[in-house]
């Protein structure tokens, strides 16, 4: 009974080891996926180019008058601190907290953020949802029902555009 115990839990090792190529990663992709994948996001860009440049998207939110300017001005404030919060989760903690016999789990990693600073996630999210819907009512008069469209065409190439930022 034990043997036959051994052997599965080597076979489910084995398993394991062949779909991870190295630690924590997952599967390796092949060249195909990742050229598909760069595609992708550079549809999502350049649908993005496309949407700002037909609406005048940026000259639109800095100079219309039509735009709900405080609701604008407080979406845009937990932006701006939802990206402070995401500077501090993945540059100053790293720095403040580095791996050594005291610390053995990295400061950028969702284990020690769940443990050191629990409500920083979840504070994030609340901000980010409630910014955008924010967003979306101060533009609204400009665009009307097309607003959530542009704004999440515009955002999903931002988003995508991270894509081609070179890993550190």
């Amino acid at each position: 009974r034990v043997a036959v115990d051994e052997q599965r839990r080597g076979a489910q090792s084995s398993d394991d080891e062949s779909t991870n190529s190295h630690a924590g990663a997952g599967p390796r992709r092949t060249r195909a996926e990742r050229a598909t994948d760069k595609l992708h996001a550079l549809a999502w860009i350049l649908a993005a180019y496309l949407t700002s440049s037909a609406t005048h998207f940026f000259t639109t939110l800095w100079s219309d008058e039509r735009i709900i300017r405080p609701l604008f001005y407080t979406a845009i404030s937990m932006f701006a601190l939802n990206t402070l919060l995401l500077l501090y989760l993945t540059i100053y903690l790293p720095w403040r907290f580095p791996v050594d016999d005291t610390f053995t789990t990295p400061a950028n990693t969702p284990k020690f953020w769940n443990v050191y600073c629990p409500r920083v996630i979840p504070t994030m999210t609340a901000m980010g949802v409630i910014g955008s819907l924010l967003l979306v009512r101060a533009c609204f008069p400009v665009w009307s029902f097309l607003t959530p469209l542009i704004l999440g065409v515009i955002a999903l190439g931002f988003f995508f555009s991270l894509h081609f930022v070179p890993s550190c």
